[in-house]
């Protein structure tokens, strides 16, 4: 399917409508937020905040971060807050940054090593690595192997929290707190481009970044996904919805494929790539968006799909896994 098929496309909950009204099951990569695509009370609280003065809500991030980060910044993208968070951490002396891309799951040992080789550093780290899931207790390992040698531990949320795996934080699964959190554009509901970083005290110095005020609107759009989240249990929803989906993947997909996932980020991993290309052709002609990476296509619906969302879903893999 052409990029350019979806361009002007309209968006509402798991679904996308594109130019020629053909309706397609968005399931894909960082761009589906847990509460659908413009979700009516984010929109709704947009909208009210454009007729309203240009007065500034209190952001509430904090309020639903791991206990002691307390000190926002927020950026346009990801991207932005990513290089953020490595400046902050090399502002404290560490000027080495290390990625756990570079150390296998299992692999703690190996990061011992290269953090007592050299200077002080900081380890930017996701807790899930595509749809590739670490062995229980990986997290809580590389933060005590952090704390052994000095080093910051930066925790990549983007793909992960805000309820993605079932729980507030990805993080939160090992018990983690970590120095610095990075927060994905999902924090205004995929309504406005905002990303965050998130600092404990220790770690918290003044840099000087130009002006960082919060706009009114992407206050609003924040406050009211965060508030949406929450009230309606999407964390839990989304284990619960999780946990059902992860069920039908891999009794769709059994002697063809391995499915794993954790709330609702979810994989298949393919026997080679010409099974992954046959799939995810199938995948496509069933109209289902998915993140395809190698022989793992990923899965991340937001938590407010309907039953025939999720019926659509399973029925589209099943047939894509039938043909490999």
């Amino acid at each position: 399917m052409a990029t350019e098929q979806l361009t002007g496309c309209a968006a509402r909950g798991a679904r996308v409508v594109d130019p020629h009204r053909v309706e397609y099951l968005d399931c894909g990569g960082y761009g589906v937020p847990l509460l659908g695509h413009a979700h009516p009370a984010v929109v709704q609280a947009v909208v009210g905040q454009v007729r309203r003065p240009s007065l500034l809500d209190r952001l509430m991030l904090d309020l639903v971060t791991p206990n002691g980060l307390d000190h926002v910044h927020v950026f346009p993208s990801a991207s932005e807050a990513a290089q953020f968070a490595v400046a902050l951490a090399q502002a404290n002396g560490r000027p080495r940054v290390l990625t756990t891309g570079e150390v296998p799951y299992g692999g703690i040992d190996s990061l011992r090593a290269v953090l007592a080789s050299g200077p002080p550093a900081c380890v930017l780290v996701e807790p899930v690595r595509a749809a590739s899931f670490p062995p229980s207790g990986y997290l809580r390992a590389i933060a005590e192997v952090c704390r052994e040698h000095d080093a910051l531990l930066i925790v990549d949320e983007t793909r992960t929290g805000l309820g993605r795996l079932g729980v507030w934080w990805g993080c939160d699964i090992d018990g983690v707190t970590p120095d610095i959190l990075l927060v994905g554009e999902g924090l205004s509901g995929g309504v406005l481009p905002i990303a965050a970083v998130v600092a404990s005290a220790a770690v918290e110095v003044p840099l000087w970044r130009g002006p960082e005020e919060v706009s009114p609107l992407a206050s609003a759009a924040v406050n009211a996904c965060l508030r949406v989240t929450a009230a309606d249990g999407l964390v839990e929803r989304a284990s619960v919805l999780g946990d059902e989906l992860l069920l039908g993947l891999r009794a769709v997909t059994a002697g063809k494929a391995h499915a794993s996932g954790c709330g609702l980020l979810l994989g298949v991993e393919l026997p080679d790539k010409h099974a992954a290309d046959v799939f995810t052709g199938e995948l496509l002609r069933s109209r289902v968006l998915a993140d395809f990476r190698g022989r793992t296509v990923s899965f991340t619906p937001p938590a407010v799909m309907t039953a025939a969302d999720a019926g659509w879903l399973i029925e589209a893999v099943g047939r894509a896994a039938a043909k490999i």
